[in-house]
């Protein structure tokens, strides 16, 4: 059965509230439901299953009960995407030392400032996904963290009735979500057969070449490029220092 939007939040609250901050718990519970935020028939718990088989990562546990109960959430534009349009994260942004995303990054939302995403590469101290802004050239804007985890950033979603409490001009970053990636997600696996390219490799990505351009010069697929770049942009090497 379809749940209101105030129905879902409600319920949420009750499946997470074991996991949840007090205070900030108490605070969402005692909000009235803004006529902005628009709930969506669940998602198929199996749906969701397949989504993780499919993508290899598993979703923040918080965004799995609000999912197969709403299938996303909206205020004028979507704050969480329906499970269909959570992929890979589109770069609006230049990130230093960054020449291939990681697979981990997934767009979760798309309210008016700019996306939202998730890293669903590793958990912090509380077990939760990070959450981050994914940055914007165009408004000179960098990616930021902007919450520990995807709870931890609903539950304040829900206190501000969906507005972009992030872009606020005294909110505090938590840092850069590259830079923390790099810190605390497992180093990509390289087999050993492809060490032998990685100078020729870091030499033409400097040049410019895309990685399609990197592939061809050197008789490689486009995949075995991207795992060099990415197995090697994640330790320390000079380039991060670009």
């Amino acid at each position: 059965m379809d749940l209101s939007v105030e129905r879902a939040i409600r319920r949420w609250i009750e499946i997470r509230a074991p996991k949840l901050d007090r205070r900030a718990l108490e605070i969402a519970a005692s909000v009235s439901v803004s006529s902005r935020l628009e709930a969506r028939p669940p998602a198929d718990p199996r749906a969701v299953a397949e989504w993780e088989r499919r993508h290899g990562f598993k979703l923040p546990d918080g965004l799995k009960d609000w999912l197969v109960l709403s299938d996303g959430l909206y205020a004028e534009s979507p704050l969480i995407h329906p499970l269909s349009a959570i992929g890979p994260m589109i770069a609006f942004a230049k990130v230093p030392g960054l020449y291939i995303q990681p697979e981990s990054w997934f767009e979760l939302g798309n309210p008016p400032t700019e996306p939202i995403c998730v890293d669903l590469a590793y958990r912090g101290p509380d077990g939760d996904c990070p959450i981050f802004t994914s940055g914007d050239d165009q408004r000179a804007s960098k990616p930021r963290l902007i919450a520990s985890g995807f709870d931890s950033w609903f539950l304040g979603v829900l206190i501000e009735q969906g507005r972009e409490y992030w872009c606020d001009a005294d909110f505090a970053s938590l840092g850069d979500p590259w830079l923390e990636h790099r810190k605390r997600a497992p180093v990509p696996h390289l087999p050993e057969r492809l060490e032998i390219y990685i100078d020729r490799v870091l030499i033409l990505m400097r040049q410019g070449l895309d990685e399609r351009s990197v592939a061809d010069r050197l008789g490689l697929s486009r995949g075995e490029v991207e795992s060099i770049v990415r197995r090697v942009q994640h330790g320390d090497f000079d380039s991060n220092q670009d």
